[in-house]
């Protein structure tokens, strides 16, 4: 389903512009065709892509058992800002993850009877991994999941985070690798490091590549050890595959 999400307490805001007096926050959502209700997991999408290249990511996460929603930042996904395109309003964006989770939670809403409120995870790749890690040391709600991809730590020193799986290709030329392994030395254990051989910064997360089976199995046994049914973990130490990836792990 979509969702037509607008905040009215916030401006949209580029520079000195007021572009917005609200922010629009169109939310996509995916979730299992039988059962429920079902973990929830709130993406954050990269600059300029939008949700799109991750579609079939997402898709797999639903088929798996959640409520996956993604939504379209104003700024930040080229579609919807147009010539308003700004990257500095990633500064925005926990906020509005914290608004999504909000409406997706109200027991009125539209997914009332599909969440488990009580089982809440935050993803997102490169900004968007900023944006969830933020999302998650703010802690608009309680979270036991947290997916970092391609992305940068936010500050510096222990995130506080919740559970948490950094995914890095070790040859990404726009968040180089030591970024995304400083999340994960920086992060409160449990935490696992899936490390993509060779991974550039998107390819290793959109359909085709060669480590979609790996990115699949891995954040869905993440997902499944804290969100879903939980184990001991060992499917999720067990996903590396020689020559394509490895996974480290503490706590």
């Amino acid at each position: 389903m979509t969702l037509a999400l607008v905040d009215h307490n916030r401006p949209t805001v580029s520079g000195d512009r007021t572009i917005s007096d609200s922010r629009s926050l169109t939310t996509r959502v995916w979730y299992p065709s039988e059962g429920g209700p079902w973990p929830l997991v709130v993406f954050a999408h990269g600059f300029e892509v939008g949700p799109d290249p991750y579609v079939p990511l997402l898709r797999t996460w639903a088929a798996a058992g959640y409520v996956v929603a993604a939504p379209e930042f104003p700024l930040t996904d080229a579609e919807v800002a147009g010539s308003d395109l700004d990257e500095s309003d990633i500064d925005s964006q926990p906020a509005d993850m914290a608004f999504v989770f909000a409406r997706l939670l109200d027991p009125t809403g539209a997914l009332s009877g599909y969440v488990d409120p009580t089982r809440l995870g935050v993803a997102g790749h490169s900004d968007g991994a900023q944006t969830a890690l933020a999302t998650a040391a703010n802690r608009p709600v309680p979270l036991s999941a947290l997916i970092v991809m391609a992305g940068a730590p936010v500050g510096s020193g222990p995130t506080g985070n919740p559970p948490i799986l950094v995914a890095h290709g070790d040859e990404d030329s726009i968040d180089p690798f030591e970024k995304g392994r400083a999340v994960y030395d920086e992060a409160s254990s449990p935490r696992f490091l899936l490390t993509l051989l060779g991974g550039e910064h998107l390819p290793p997360f959109t359909a085709g590549s060669q480590y979609q089976d790996v990115v699949d199995k891995t954040t869905i046994d993440f997902l499944d050890t804290f969100l879903g049914h939980p184990t001991s973990g060992a499917a999720l130490l067990g996903d590396g595959r020689p020559g394509l990836a490895t996974i480290d792990a503490a706590g």
